[in-house]
């Protein structure tokens, strides 16, 4: 492709990935060439002679022969390896570091073929494109012969720099790639300083430990990942041998700090408890870990790994998609009170061109991002659903036992409260659920509730016999099964009353404050022996909460307990809520008109949870004329005639 075209196509790859993308391209480029050491280092000759701070990235591969050197600088879209969905895509350490190195990125490879070795320099000429320097040739006399773009490395008094003394002692094939920056006096240690990104050394520590699930084994061993950090000498108190003092022109002592590489799985404690769910048909897993009191819920300190626990996706042992919001957890049923103590890992099938009709994962050529078979986007939905109808006993215990400890448990009374507004949408509201049938033909395992009543649960099951009641039978209380390929039991989808949400009231976090209210799904409580699936909070410290708190008690009921006036408010707001919530789900299926084309236009399930998302579901509860009325006729039963009335 013109050369001009290929500037433009290396510019839309690294706006399309995120920072620290070149070291992950840079580490999975020196994996694949069988190295065991990978440093991320400094260059020193340019510290000593000139304070200019250059990052390195070397390993001990199988380095590249210059006739594959020059393919991997130079071609877009392939480096020498095979190219498929699958694996990668040969441009991503092009795509993510030529751009801020644009004055140049060395690259120095030795192999059994140059065991000398052989050196390229690429930057971007003054027209903006990509070029390789060029070097004389001259015979023994000094006469020029010709030019050339690979040589061996060489004393370079442009730059006061000997490449052949990069090289360091445990290296005998690999590679050395010395970033340049912008100018010749560029600092490159930090990384990308691009305005959007400003990465650190900290940052790309952290990155590449959160970025890498585990480090993998060679000969036995995990690859030796390091990154090289520096301080001033004096400045701590680290006697650590492996430390390096560098003088800079100025006199000033700098130390080289090594700082190894575990992944993200080093740093999960090994108290936790953990397990692994099966959450579709197609194999995906979710394993969990929960780190119980009073253990620190992440290993290792702030200066290597986020200070708190994460939900991944595990792509050929890279995380992807890494969220610590609670609305990742609470899909998976995981509630506020133990997300920051559980890792979740999800480990769906990679979709492979080998395996065409096959459900997979893919990633896209950024490697920033994955979405699934057919470009859509990942099932998180799905798999949470799946998770919380199998939710381990476990974490089950440790909500119970963390809600009871921070006095959030559901007022027990709050059954009574909810029995009017149940039984009036009980006889209306209905959910679509697959149920355990002799001849059903899905396949699933069952969840642990039954159909009937809402929320009730009954015995696990343990096997089937075949008997009316019990596994597959289709008289008696019948599993709600969740589907599974290899599942134990066989099942039919049938419409059935659900379990009921209930209400909760609590202070919302900063980051949920402007909220009235928030519905989430995948949550149970059990009151006076029923369970309630999902729940209802209500934002305690809300303006209007607050409002209508202050204004119930200081002027219509002012001689009653103001304790007793809010709690009668909280559990009409709740109740209404509770409608809201049920008579928006109730609406899935509904036929509202037909297109011009006489194609039936229906509700579905997007169209229910916009219903009943955050903004939604608090401008449902904001003018409520009847609210107010039920609060003043039950009020007045139990607080007397209003004031001045």
């Amino acid at each position: 492709m013109p050369t001009e075209a290929t500037t433009h196509l290396i510019r839309q790859a690294y706006e399309a990935g995120g920072p620290y993308q070149w070291a992950r391209e840079a580490w999975k480029n020196s994996e694949e060439s069988g190295a065991s050491i990978i440093h991320f280092g400094i260059e020193e000759q340019a510290a000593e002679r000139q304070g200019v701070l250059r990052r390195t990235i070397m390993d001990n591969g199988a380095g590249m022969r210059p006739d594959d050197l020059k393919v991997f600088l130079t071609t877009f879209g392939g480096g020498g390896k095979p190219i498929g969905v699958d694996g990668n895509f040969g441009q991503g350490f092009k795509s993510s570091v030529l751009p801020w190195n644009p004055y140049g990125v060395v690259v120095i490879s030795y192999t059994p073929e140059a065991p000398e070795g052989a050196m390229l320099w690429i930057y971007r000429d003054s027209a903006g494109n990509y070029a390789l320097k060029e070097w004389r040739v001259e015979d023994e006399n000094g006469e020029f012969v010709s030019v050339t773009d690979v040589v061996p490395p060489f004393l370079d008094e442009a730059h006061n720099c000997d490449w052949s003394r990069i090289r360091p002692p445990w290296m005998t094939t690999g590679t050395i790639m010395v970033l340049m920056g912008s100018a010749p006096d560029s600092d490159t240690l930090m990384g990308d300083q691009d305005g959007s990104r400003k990465e650190t050394v900290d940052e790309l520590i952290r990155y590449l430990n959160s970025r890498l699930i585990e480090v993998p084994k060679r000969d036995g061993a995990p690859i030796e990942t390091t990154v090289f950090d520096k301080y001033v000498k004096g400045s701590g108190n680290r006697r650590d041998t492996r430390d390096k003092t560098v003088t800079l022109p100025d006199g000033t002592a700098i130390v080289w700090r090594p700082r190894r590489i575990y992944g993200l799985r080093h740093y999960i404690p090994d108290v936790a408890l953990k397990g692994t769910v099966t959450v579709d048909q197609h194999g995906t897993q979710v394993d969990w870990f929960y780190v119980p009191d009073p253990e620190a819920p992440v290993g290792g300190t702030s200066d290597y790994i986020v200070q708190r626990p994460v939900v991944v996706v595990d792509y050929q042992g890279e995380a992807y998609h890494a969220d610590r919001n609670k609305s990742r957890y609470r899909l998976f049923g995981i509630t506020d009170e133990i997300m920051g103590r559980t890792w979740l890992i999800v480990r769906p099938p990679i979709y492979s061109d080998s395996r065409p009709t096959e459900w997979g994962v893919i990633t896209q050529a950024s490697r920033h991002m994955l979405f699934a078979k057919g470009g859509l986007e990942l099932p998180w939905e799905e798999w949470g659903d799946a998770f919380y109808a199998n939710f381990p006993e476990e974490l089950a215990k440790a909500q119970e036992v963390a809600r009871a400890r921070d006095n959030a448990q559901t007022d027990p009374s709050m059954a009574k409260n909810l029995a009017r507004i149940l039984d009036r949408l009980n006889p209306r509201f209905k959910a679509s659920r697959v149920l355990s049938s002799a001849m059903g033909k899905i396949l699933g395992n069952p969840s642990g509730s039954f159909a009937g009543a809402p929320g009730t649960r009954g015995p696990r099951a343990t096997g089937g016999t075949g008997r009316p009641g019990g596994t597959g039978g289709t008289s008696g209380p019948r599993h709600i099964v969740v589907p599974a390929t290899a599942g134990s039991m066989t099942g039919s989808p049938s419409h059935v009353r659900g379990g009921y949400p209930t209400f909760d009231w609590k202070r919302f976090d900063p980051d949920e404050s402007k909220y009235l209210a928030q519905y989430v799904r995948n949550e149970s409580r059990f009151i006076e022996g029923t369970e309630y699936r999902g729940v209802v909070y209500l934002n305690l410290a809300h303006p209007v909460f607050v409002q209508e708190f202050n204004h119930w008690a200081d002027q219509i009921w002012p001689k009653a307990d103001p304790a007793k006036v809010q709690d009668l408010v909280r559990r009409v707001y709740g109740e209404e809520a509770v409608a809201h919530v049920v008579h928006a789900q109730r609406l899935n299926g509904t036929l509202v008109g037909k297109t011009e084309d006489d194609e039936p236009i229906l509700i579905g399930d997007e169209d229910v949870r916009q219903l009943i998302e955050p903004a939604a579901l608090s401008a449902a509860l904001l003018g409520l004329v009847n609210v107010e009325q039920r609060i003043l006729t039950q009020g007045g039963g139990l607080f007397g005639r209003r004031a001045g009335s």
